[in-house]
């Protein structure tokens, strides 16, 4: 969701299923234009346009399935043509450090 505007701890931000207002205590500071990860009208992350853009993507390949369509591959353009990879934290060479 795209925050609009600021009041303490809360946010007016527009998203897909329209305006809400958003509890921000566990991210802290927000400005309006901030792009927000939310859950159950609570923020849970602060996130770019970019990242934003792909989770809408995924958002709406979920809507066709469940409308019963499979035409969904332009929703993950990121992931056509190239092999998948695995996260660091996956991968057998990965030492954690710490």
């Amino acid at each position: 969701m795209r925050v609009i505007e600021v009041e303490d701890l809360f946010a007016w931000c527009d998203g897909r299923n329209g305006r809400k207002r958003i509890n921000t205590m566990l991210l802290g500071k927000v400005s309006p234009g901030d792009w927000l990860l939310t859950f159950l009208d609570g923020a849970r992350e602060a996130i770019d346009s970019e990242r934003a853009a792909m989770i809408n993507s995924a958002l709406d390949a979920l809507e066709r399935v469940a409308a019963g369509q499979n035409d969904f591959d332009d929703c993950f353009a990121d992931l056509i043509g190239r092999e998948p990879q695995l996260p660091d934290f996956l991968r057998p060479d990965f030492v954690q450090k710490g």
